[in-house]
This record gives C-alpha cells, structure tokens and sequence, in this order.
C-alpha cells in the first residue's frame, strides 16, 4: 500500500496557515536595504546601503509602525543622505504600512517639481516593490496616480508645497514629512503658520497614536529657524564614534580638536579629546561604521538633553558625512572669512547650525572717524566693479555709487539727493537720475567707466520706475522681500507697465533678499582696518569719504535686528530706530544684491585678473586682491555659536561638547555662468559686454 509522509490534513492545515499568517513585520531599515534602489548620488542604482550613512537607521525606524515616537526633528548639513531617508519612509509605508497615508510636503512649486522628477519617481521606477504597488499615470483614470498624488492599496501619498493653503488644508493623512521644513514661510496669506495648519493634517489619528511626523531641514538663523528651535525643544542628539585609542565616546565637532593647516594642503584630522588619539580623513567613515550600535558598536546617537515627554531630535553634520572630506571643510571655513554670505552658508550647509547675525549696528559717530581723504566722484585704484542704487521717494530720490575690489572691500565714491517729482519717467528727479546712469566716472588711471549694474527701488512709483528701468539695458527694477532664506537677487517675474490707463510694455521686477544683505552689511561695517590701528584693510572693509556728512552714516545705521512675538513664535526681524529714516541704507542693500548678481563673491581669481588687465592696466596684479590678513578670524569673532575660548596653535576656535548655536540660501552666489539680464554679458565672462566706455 502506497504511503505518503504528510496527510491530507496535514498539507491543507499547513496551507491555511501560511495564508492566513500574517507575514514577518520589516523595519523601514530592513526594507530599504532589501528594496530601495537610490535615485541619485554616487551610489545612485545601487540598493540603500545602511554601512554608508549608519546614523539614518535609528531615526528611520522610528518611522515605522512599531516604534512608540511620534514625532522626529532631523537638523543637518548638506550631503548627509536623509533626503534618502524621506523617500524610504515613503517607500516602506507603502509596501508594509500603508493605511492612513501620507503627506509629503516641500517649501516651493520648484524644490516638489525636482524632487519628484530627480528622487521620488527614479525611486518608485527603479525599486520593484514600489514600482508593482504605486498605480502608474492614467490622465483621465481617476484611479490612478496624478503628478501630486501616488496611489497604492490601502493608501495614497500626497506631495505638496508650503506656500498653498489649497495644499495643506485639504488632506487627512497618518504619516507628515516636512523637507526643509525651515524654508517655510511664517505667516501663509495671514491664515497663520503652515506647520500649525500641516499638523492639523493627522487631528484624526491623535486618539490611536499612531501619526507620524518627520521634520528634516538645514537650518537658517539664530531666533528664527524652526528646525532650530525644534532641534532644542527636542533630546539633542549627536552621533558619538568610539575614540581607537581609549574607547571613550565623543562627537565630531568643528572646534580646536578639528586641526588643519590654513593653506593647502590642508591636511585635516581630528584629535580625540579623551586622550589625544589622532584620527586621519581617511579614518573618518570606518570609525562611525564601526561604532553604530547596529553593528556592534557602543557608539551611536547619545541624547545630550533627555528629559520628559521630550521627542528625539538629531544633529548631523559634514563632520560625520560619508560624503564630505575634512580637507573640503578646512577649505571653505578658510574661504568663507572674507565673505558673510559664505560664512552663514558655512554655518548652515557644512556644520548644519543656525547662522548667528549680529544685528547691532556700529556707533554712527564712530564711522564717521573712520571716513578718508579720498576725492568724491572717483573709481579708486582697486573698484574693478561700478554699482549704484536708488530709493524713490514721493519728492526725490536717494542715490549711491559704489565701487567694489575682487575682495569685497567698497567705497562709496557719490551720494546724492536727487529732488524733484517722481511721477515722470522722463522729468524732474528721475531726469536727473538718468544723468547719473549716463555719467562717466573717471578712475584713478585717467580712464572714464559707466556704472555696470543699477538698481532701483520699484516698492514705490512703481510703474514709473518700471519704465524708466525699460529703456535702460543695465537698470534693475528691484523689489526688497523679507525673510531669511531669499537670495541677494531672486529670480525676476514679467509685470506689465501701466501709465495713466496706457499699456507701455513690459519689464523685469528683481526681488531683494533684504535682511540677509543687512546682517552682512553690518558684519562688514563692524571690519576694522589701517584707519583703527590695523595693519591692513581687511576684505570687506568699507570706505567712506570725508565728504560723507552725518546724515548719510544715521540712514546707513538706522535699523537694528529685533525680537518680535508673531502668531505665538518669537522671532527676529529688523525694525528702524525710532524714527529714523533708512534711505541710504536701502541703497547699500540693492548696491550688495546688484554686485553679488554681477559675479562680486564668484567670480574667479583668474577672472578678476582679466578684468583687471581691461580697467585698471598699470595696477600690479600682486595688489589686487590686496594684503590679507595676518590672521584669519575664528568662528567665535564670525558668530557667536562657537565658544570664544583658546583657540588653537592653527587660529581654529575653541568649541566644547554643547550645540553650536549659530544660522540662507544663504543668500546663495549668483554664478557668472548664469543668464545675465536683456543680454547684459557677465563680468567675468564677457568683459567686453560691461560698461567701460
């Protein structure tokens, strides 16, 4: 008789069981190790390797159904790979935890186009566990998944913008992810915060629990930066390595045990300070493998201020990025001294820490005894490049010429109040603004040159100043914008000009960065040179005529960085001096956002020297960039996050265990490979498209 070794009972008990089983539960870890295939970077194609970036595990499974934390703040540098991190949350939501959905939203219509385009759809594309779940685009299948919204079984995930209220308020999901969260606008068309109106997204999943909300930002200015304030509202946590040479645990921090040499070769190290042990670059990546917990390790995230009911709360730096050499991070500290838009863009996107902007203006009497015997109306020996700026007022206009050396050092070579009406275009003040734009101004080689770029104010007369801006090929109609995350010069918009009921064409309105350009302004004000005792004049350093009289230094000192309540945050903003007004101080600002437009922070050594040979023939080119200084700032003079205590043999700052509190896009450089206005050819590209008739 035939036997076999199972019954038919057996074999139909065991098939239920495997059908009704319910399968073994996958940390989001595990998941993006097996599934997730990276969309870019230098492992792009490869499956999410966890040994690379160690530090994401813990915050990434925290994400994950059975993970008690709710809420998660991730304060970081640039290239840390939690942008990664994001689109594992939303791929393991979608494959193991998919009820209740999700809302992923980013701070502007173009950061969501590209991060659909270059990280979500790659992701979903090239991973086949995403990729047999999310529906595909069907246009008219109201099913299927749309630009802004991935359907899958059991859920859908929503992509939206900060700046809609449409966005943020029309959605109920389980799960939130803010990227760059503090990018965010304050205020949203006066209906309040959008973070207030984002957590209201998961209201309905407050009495189960189990919502989730994911914070990821690099972060902006000291009091008024939300991952910043989250961060320290949070546990502090840091990434500790364990020292090789006594065991002991410790975070790398950018401070007197970060040595490097001030030119290059930069050589940089750390040296451990339990016991001195020195750790090369090279060193770096294995040491954080080897100390994350996962693998063995007895290092990991330590939290630096638990207490309770207290969420977790990361800080993730370039110091510990698998990505980022230490010799690059000596480099830019090295370079950023010179430059406040470098320095805070230091601050923000290589040691992830709010920019710290001393919002003080210097005594205006004080300036006034720094002021020299220069002659008005004329470009010094080193203002390779001519920018000037005007104010609109109702019965005049304010108007300053600046001139600006490959360091950054200026002069102010004219001001002037133009009176006169200012509803013309073509009369009163404006007539006369449109000599100055026409003058040439000699310089100190017996050569005569035009401005090169001039900016003015359209807040006011607006449609006046835009026909007047029209017709002139090297005018900027600008528009100063609050906040601290705008560039020195946005992106312009098309407006139509509209004069007593005629239409008279079209021009470009320039938005200005405002409150960045003024903290610089008076980091640059603050710079003293041969006029203080110093040896040389720093980069930066502004020079100001004895012809300069003192209503010009009040108007140039007139606001100061103030703390303000708004809609239940603290935060800052600057605020005049009583009343004083701040004419000249609004043509400085436009000044700075023009040169910064025209290549003055990126332009290249080699650049200005071409320029130099066209301007300024017989200058030598030792002295163009002028003596620098004898020693290079440390942290602690250029914002107060990092202790001022010893510094190190290499002119490095002290610094301790405790946060950096410091804080763009940065205002970040405009590049001369860039489209330059109506034609307008950048000046170290093209030196024959600039004014040097």
């Amino acid at each position: 008789m035939l036997q076999f070794r199972h019954s038919a009972a057996a074999v139909i008990c065991r098939i239920f069981v495997e059908l009704f089983t319910p399968p073994a539960k996958v940390t989001p870890s595990q998941w993006a190790a097996d599934n997730l295939i990276v969309p870019d970077g230098p492992r792009a194609n490869e499956k999410w390797d966890p040994s690379l970036t160690p530090y994401i595990v813990e915050p990434l499974d925290s994400m994950g159904p059975d993970s008690p934390v709710n809420k998660i703040v991730v304060r970081k540098s640039a290239q840390t790979g939690f942008t990664v991190m994001a689109i594992a949350v939303v791929g393991h939501s979608i494959d193991c935890d998919p009820s209740g959905g999700i809302l992923l939203v980013q701070p502007t219509d173009g950061a969501l186009g590209d991060f659909i385009k270059d990280k979500l759809n790659p992701a979903i594309d090239e991973t086949p566990a995403l990729k047999a779940k999310v529906r595909p685009q069907k246009a008219r299948d109201g099913e299927g998944s749309t630009t802004y919204s991935k359907r899958y079984p059991g859920g859908s995930l929503a992509l939206a913008i900060a700046n809609s209220t449409a966005d943020l308020r029309s959605k109920t999901k389980r799960k939130i992810i803010k990227d760059e969260a503090s990018e965010y606008p304050a205020d949203l068309d006066g209906q309040g915060s959008p973070h207030a109106m984002i957590e209201a997204r998961y209201e309905s999943f407050l009495a189960t629990g189990d919502w989730k909300e994911l914070n990821i930002s690099t972060p902006t200015v000291v009091g008024a930066c939300y991952i910043d304030e989250e961060f320290k509202a949070g546990d502090q946590r840091y990434w500790h390595v364990c020292c090789p040479g006594c065991g002991d645990k410790f975070p790398f921090r950018f401070g007197p045990n970060f040595k490097f040499n001030e030119t290059y070769p930069y050589n940089a190290h750390y040296v451990a300070p339990c016991c001195g042990a020195v750790i090369e670059n090279h060193e770096k990546v294995v040491l954080i493998r080897k100390s994350a917990p996962q693998n063995g390790g007895a290092g990991g995230w330590i939290a630096t201020a638990p207490g309770p009911g207290k969420f977790p709360s990361y800080h993730i730096d370039a110091l510990s990025s698998s990505f980022v050499p230490w010799d690059k991070i000596a480099e830019r500290w090295i370079k950023a001294q010179a430059d406040p838009a470098k320095l805070k863009a230091f601050y923000n996107l290589t040691l992830g820490e709010a920019y710290e902007v001393k919002g003080d203006a210097p005594d205006h009497v004080r300036l006034m005894e720094r002021r020299e015997d220069y002659p008005r109306g004329r470009i010094p020996a080193r203002g390779l490049m001519l920018t000037a700026a005007a104010d609109v007022q109702m019965r005049g206009i304010y108007v300053e010429v600046v001139a600006w050396a490959p360091n950054r050092e200026s002069w102010v070579v004219w001001h002037d109040v133009l009176e006169g009406d200012t509803t013309d275009a073509n009369d009163g003040a404006f007539l006369k603004l449109a000599e100055i734009y026409d003058r040439e101004w000699p310089d100190a080689f017996g050569g005569k040159r035009r401005i090169d770029g001039f900016g003015v104010d359209s807040g006011f007369r607006s449609h006046v100043v835009y026909n007047w801006c029209r017709s002139r090929h090297y005018a900027y109609a600008v528009d100063g914008r609050d906040g601290w995350n705008k560039p020195a010069l946005g992106t312009p918009s098309l407006v139509d000009i509209d004069l007593n009921g005629r239409k008279l064409g079209s021009t470009k309105i320039w938005p200005v960065g405002t409150w960045s350009l003024k903290g610089h302004w008076y980091e640059d004000l603050r710079r003293e040179g041969k006029t203080a005792g110093k040896e040389v004049d720093p980069p930066g350093f502004c020079h100001f005529g004895k012809w300069l009289d003192e209503i010009y230094f009040k108007q140039v000192t007139a606001e100061y960085l103030a703390e303000i309540r708004s809609r239940g945050r603290m935060t800052k903003a600057w605020a005049p001096r009583g009343n004083q007004e701040n004419h000249f101080l609004d043509c400085r600002v436009y000044n700075m956002a023009i040169a910064d437009h025209l290549g003055l922070s990126s332009m290249t050594e080699d650049e200005w020297k071409i320029l130099a040979r066209e301007r300024a023939p017989s200058l030598n080119q030792g002295d163009l960039f002028a003596p620098r200084p004898l020693a290079i700032l440390t942290a602690g003079q250029a914002a107060s996050g990092v202790a001022d205590s010893e510094s190190s043999d290499t002119g490095r700052p002290a610094d301790d265990d405790s946060s950096h509190t410091n804080a763009s896009e940065e205002s970040p450089a405009v590049t001369p490979s860039q489209a330059a206005p109506d034609g307008a050819a950048w000046i170290g590209r093209d030196v024959s498209g600039w004014n040097t008739r």
